[in-house]
């Protein structure tokens, strides 16, 4: 056979003409298994065509998946395509007909596809696809039309795509038969086990948005749109009938407090707030803040404190709420009502929000002059309270006729970080700060409360309400029965609560009485001190008059008297800076260095016998800021102690201290390698009488005021004390911030 320049020179002339581009079927390769990897963002483009044809529910039941010939079916009841629509749109590859037609004719949805390349997500899926559609013809009747797509087989790389037969039959159906769409999709590619259809659950139960009614962006109607109705998605897993599906009214109502925020015409935020326990309603409109990109865009974020009293009342408690927040917390964004994943996942942290809990990042917004202003209401370090991604469940709700910057990435997953996006992120990281300076002033609020005015005696009061309740002629004799049981209920949980109070003063009180027995030891001790100093000077100038063979034996004696003379030194030192007059007497700044080896001398025997190492990465030119000398010791005695508890019994035994100034503050790090803290439990151990230390032969059992008692004193300075996420190969660290002034 002559190739091309052989038939050229024999016809002994130039040639023109025309030529036109082959597609290989290995592209659908392309547009299926590699560029939609994740098999829940398949599924979710295939019920986005669903929505965009004006469903209002779509079906996915997954039959025998844990075998290679399981079938998946997505079937709904939208518009459905006539033969021309599968002809010339279904079938075309990265047809334009959604940019074209952006407006769903029945409700008027902006469409989410834009590539057409979604339907290929059905190759990722499965190896043969059926495609069965009913829809209604512009002359009143109905056609269905059944189209065969057969991947492994037909679409093999190599052939032209263009010259691959498709079969498909095409017959006029009864006026009555509902239009929609159903793809069956036989011989999964991948076989199923209980944790992908969970996972497929989770994301399927977030595809649209949670809070439709609060989130969703009016549109323009178009003359003979109708209203829209909804949508919904059903996914039926005989395999694996015990999912569940997703969050509660009742869990969202137990927030702490709602936050919205939209961007009006000019390009302005506007947030509101509401605050389920005072019952405020709050407004804040920034006017140095724009974003002329987001015209309309808007976010709804319930804001979770999990903290027993916020749960009174509800059919679960603390642990059940922590539990969702961490599987299913976050803020999500959905384009055109459909989310985009992963924003909003556990361990998605697009808003910084653990960044900031964690310590890595101070603020979560750059202070403008607004907020600066706001923070010198509040007391203490109001960012310090920025909620974590466990603590938020939200949607931000934007959509691409609105917002054309706002670009989605062709994977499907994540969108452009441009110009837009950045606007967007930061739209909402304001909303979300102003909400916890709220949280901080109404928190200080109702601490300065507590100190004040202590636990009221309401006795007579439920007394005078029972009476009340007994002799009211409007209420039924169930509805009396109610209310009783729930003062009897208030009454037992006031004398509970009551009781802890007391116990808890009490305790202080026996504490604070111990002041003046240990000055009484510390005196005695000072003796004792002077006194084995003695015995080491004496022993030391006998030494030379010891015969050869006992010295050895003489000399660790000698050794032995001065250790015990070190430490017990140390140790009167120390009950010095706790309990001297000039300990008490004035605030001063201090060598932060030398105050912490001061007190790893003191627990210097302990760490040498149980193999403990410390290192003291306090530079030498770093000094707090005006402090009480004792209630700076008295803070890192009880940080050691906890360290050395937690260490003690680990196979790595590891403790240091570090310290960095940052701007106008001072940041204090004490790490170990010890047994760690759960994060639920990180703010839970800075209350009275909860300790999670074991009890130490040495150091004794812990009171459970040591934490407390560290964070009252830093909060007096206006600082705050918090457990962060240290590197490996450390397991705890906590950090101490003081306020730093040069004045």
């Amino acid at each position: 056979m002559q190739n091309l320049s052989d038939r050229h020179s024999a016809r002994g002339k130039d040639e023109s003409g025309t030529l036109r581009f082959e597609v290989d079927a290995g592209l659908l390769f392309q547009l299926g298994e590699q560029l939609v990897a994740r098999r829940s963002i398949a599924l979710a483009e295939l019920i986005k065509n669903a929505y965009d044809a004006d469903a209002t529910q779509v079906i996915v039941r997954m039959e025998n998946v844990t075998q290679p010939d399981g079938v998946i079916v997505v079937k709904d009841n939208g518009t459905g395509m006539t033969f021309e629509a599968v002809r010339d749109h279904w079938m075309r590859i990265a047809t334009d007909d959604k940019i074209r037609s952006p407006i769903s004719p029945v409700y008027c949805r902006p469409r989410t596809g834009a590539k057409g390349i979604g339907r290929f997500a059905a190759r990722r899926l499965a190896h043969k696809l059926i495609l069965d559609t009913v829809a209604q013809r512009e002359d009143g009747t109905k056609e269905r039309v059944v189209v065969e797509f057969d991947w492994k087989k037909q679409f093999r790389p190599g052939q032209s795509l263009t010259r691959i037969p498709v079969t498909y039959t095409r017959t006029t159906v009864d006026p009555k038969t509902p239009t929609g769409v159903t793809l069956r999709l036989e011989s999964v590619r991948d076989v199923w086990t209980k944790r992908d259809v969970n996972e497929l659950q989770r994301d399927l139960l977030s595809l649209t948005s949670p809070f439709p009614q609060a989130t969703s962006l009016p549109e323009a109607k178009q003359p003979g749109c109708q209203s829209d109705p909804g949508f919904s998605i059903d996914l039926q897993t005989p395999e694996f009938p015990e999912f569940e599906g997703k969050l509660e009214d009742q869990f969202l109502a137990a927030a702490w407090g709602i936050l919205e925020g939209d961007v009006d015409e000019h390009g302005f935020p506007h947030y509101r707030l509401h605050i389920r326990i005072t019952g405020e309603d709050l407004n804040f409109s920034p006017t140095d803040e724009r974003f002329r990109d987001l015209v309309g865009a808007r976010f709804r974020i319930h804001f979770f404190v999990y903290k027993a009293p916020f749960f009174k009342g509800f059919a679960f408690g603390v642990r059940d709420a922590q539990e969702i927040g961490r599987e299913q917390g976050g803020v999500r964004i959905y384009l055109d009502g459909f989310r985009v994943f992963p924003y909003g996942d556990p361990g998605d942290d697009w808003l910084q929000l653990d960044e900031v809990r964690a310590g890595r990042t101070r603020r979560l917004v750059s202070p403008t002059s607004t907020f600066r202003e706001m923070e010198r209401l509040v007391p203490g370090r109001p960012w310090l309270l920025t909620p974590g991604n466990n603590q938020v469940f939200g949607a931000v709700e934007i959509s691409r006729l609105k917002h054309p910057q706002i670009q989605i990435n062709v994977s499907r997953e994540r969108l452009v970080e441009n110009e837009a996006f950045a606007h967007l992120k930061r739209f909402v990281q304001i909303g979300i700060y102003w909400m916890t300076i709220q949280y901080a002033r109404v928190k200080a609020e109702e601490e300065a409360r507590e100190r004040t005015s202590g636990l009221p005696d309401t006795s007579e009061l439920l007394d005078e309400l029972h009476e009340r309740v007994d002799t009211l002629e409007e209420l039924t004799p169930d509805s009396k029965q109610e209310l009783i049981h729930i003062l009897d209920y208030a009454r037992e949980r006031l004398k509970v609560e009551r009781e802890e109070r007391i116990s808890e003063l009490s305790m202080l009180r026996v504490l604070s009485s111990t002041g003046a027995a240990i000055a009484i030891i510390n005196h005695q001790i000072r003796g004792i001190v002077d006194g084995i100093r003695a015995i080491y000077t004496d022993l030391s100038e006998l030494a030379p008059h010891i015969p050869p063979e006992a010295q050895q034996e003489f000399q660790q004696v000698v050794k032995q008297t001065r250790d015990w003379y070190d430490i017990l030194r140390h140790q009167v030192s120390l009950l010095g800076s706790l309990l001297g007059l000039e300990a008490r007497g004035r605030r001063r700044r201090l060598s932060l260095r030398e105050a912490v080896q001061q007190v790893a001398q003191v627990f210097s025997l302990y760490m040498r016998d149980f193999g403990i190492e410390f290192s003291n990465g306090v530079l030498p030119y770093i000094k707090t800021p005006p402090i009480f000398e004792a209630e700076l010791y008295s803070i890192l005695v009880h940080l050691f102690t906890n360290a050395l508890k937690a260490v003690r019994e680990r196979k790595t035994r590891k403790i240091a201290a570090e310290a960095r100034r940052d701007g106008d503050e001072l940041h204090i790090f004490l790490k170990d390698t010890g047994v760690g803290i759960a994060p639920e439990m990180r703010e839970e151990v800075f209350k009275p009488f909860v300790t999670t230390s074991k009890p130490d032969p040495i150091l004794g059992v812990g009171t459970g005021l040591g934490l407390k008692v560290v964070r009252d004193i830093v909060e007096t300075y206006g600082g705050t004390a918090r457990f962060i996420d240290p590197d490996p190969p450390w397991r705890t660290c906590i950090e101490i911030i003081l306020p730093y002034s040069e004045r």
